[in-house]
């Protein structure tokens, strides 16, 4: 078994390392968010404004993770979960938002 090793030394991204980021990936903030696993409202924060949220080292980890890792691997990680009773439909999706800003880009766009 590993611990999870302090964090002593993190540097979050800046707002315009996320910015590049999603410039990069051709995201909308939507997609952004759900990739960072943050709700949209939220991506606003770590994005802008005078006083922007970090990103912390978690969410960092996760987006990481999916980015890196396969679907097999992926698979593994969320059995693993199960086995101490965290479940997690990762093909469930969310709710449709009635905010027309954070809809997602339908396939044509």
């Amino acid at each position: 078994m590993r611990i999870t090793p302090p964090v002593n030394d993190y540097r979050p991204p800046t707002p315009r390392d996320l910015q590049v980021l999603k410039e990069q990936f051709g995201l909308t903030a939507y997609e952004m968010a759900r990739l960072f696993a943050v709700q949209p409202e939220q991506w606003r924060k770590h994005t802008g404004g005078q006083a922007p949220r970090e990103i912390s080292v978690t969410r960092a980890f996760f987006m990481a993770a999916f980015q890196v890792l396969d679907d097999e691997e992926i698979e593994r990680v969320v059995a693993y979960m199960a086995s101490f009773g965290a479940s997690w439909n990762m093909d469930a999706e969310p709710p449709p938002r009635a905010d027309s800003r954070y809809r997602q880009r339908n396939e044509a766009s």
